[in-house]
């Protein structure tokens, strides 16, 4: 059985949940800078808890973690878990800068790690179906249109530059992985955005439009960031095949309906329904095989570091106010 530890306490409460129901993994530390948050959830699922990963790894054996902090912080506390031989699932972001995403890069390959980033959108059930009849009876994307706008955000971490960076980073990194995920590797960036609803964090982009061209001649507009409130915000995501169109929607985060139709028969649309599913259960489980079975991951530091450069690209079309070309 897998000793584990949930470093950061906030989402990941979430992911003491699907530990706590693994059964190939004992919750053995928790993690916060908050004492409240440490005795909430020492008391919550009987395990020590620990200001510092330091403190933890001083007192406690653990396989594996859960680094679920502000993502300024990412780099350095992986560097400290991978030195300890720690496999690590890392929150998204992954980082705010490149550089820190190599950082994390190479302290992964250097302890011989399983890392792991949390893009749950990947194994949200949802989107897992969808990507495999894209690959097969549908076939590849060729045109998208999506909506995925929050509500508010508080959280100085989450607005600052060299943190968070932004619902345009923090945020939309799962679209920007998902599409990834679903079409391919983006070739060209452009978009306008600005500051519209968030004058108290007037230096960070709030809001954007983007319109990505792909390396395999697919097409996709994104329109994202602050342009909801929570309780309104849905999710809703449009892709057109030569052989299928297909329409997801539901609550922001947690899309619960698939409309399809194929292009043979168009008279004939079907309906799927995915209820109280959130990828997280699906996530840890894929972090634990990897482990277990001495094998990288299905979202590698490599990978959702594209993911991160494509965030970086968004926003630096937005400031420049030109089109973004990706390596």
């Amino acid at each position: 059985m897998l000793r584990v530890a949930v470093i950061g306490l906030g989402i990941g409460q979430v992911h003491l949940r699907e530990y706590a129901q693994n059964p190939e993994t004992r919750i053995v530390a928790v993690v916060d800078v908050l004492p409240e948050r440490v005795e909430a959830a020492r008391a919550q699922w009987g395990a020590p808890g620990f200001g510092s990963i330091r403190e933890m790894l001083a007192n406690v054996e653990v396989d594996a973690a859960s680094v679920c902090t502000p993502p300024a912080v990412h780099a350095r506390q992986v560097e400290e878990l991978a030195a300890a031989g720690v496999h690590v699932l890392l929150e998204k972001p992954m980082a705010p800068t490149l550089d820190d995403c190599q950082r994390i890069i190479e302290a992964a390959a250097r302890a011989g790690i399983v890392c792991m980033v949390g893009q749950k959108k990947r194994f949200y059930p949802l989107y897992a179906w969808l990507k495999a009849r894209l690959d097969a009876e549908f076939g590849a994307p060729r045109w998208v249109a999506v909506k995925y706008a929050l509500g508010r955000v508080d959280k100085p971490w989450f607005w600052a530059e060299d943190d968070g960076g932004g619902p345009i980073l923090e945020n939309a990194i799962h679209i920007w992985d998902l599409l990834r995920y679903l079409v391919g590797e983006v070739q060209t960036v452009y978009a306008e955005g600005g500051n519209l609803f968030r004058p108290d964090f007037a230096a960070q982009l709030d809001t954007a439009v983007v319109a990505l061209r792909f390396r395999n001649g697919a097409f996709a507009s994104v329109a994202c960031g602050y342009g909801s409130e929570w309780g309104f915000a849905d999710e809703r995501v449009s892709i057109a095949t030569p052989l299928a169109v297909c329409e997801v929607s539901g609550p922001f985060d947690r899309p619960n309906l698939l409309r399809y139709v194929e292009r043979s028969d168009p008279r004939i649309p079907h309906e799927l329904t995915f209820e109280g599913v959130d990828g997280f259960r699906e996530e840890i489980a894929e972090f634990v095989a990897a482990i277990r079975s001495c094998r990288p991951p299905a979202v590698t530091p490599q990978d959702a570091s594209r993911s991160v450069a494509l965030a970086l690209a968004v926003k630096r079309a937005i400031r420049e106010r030109r089109p973004v070309e990706l390596e």
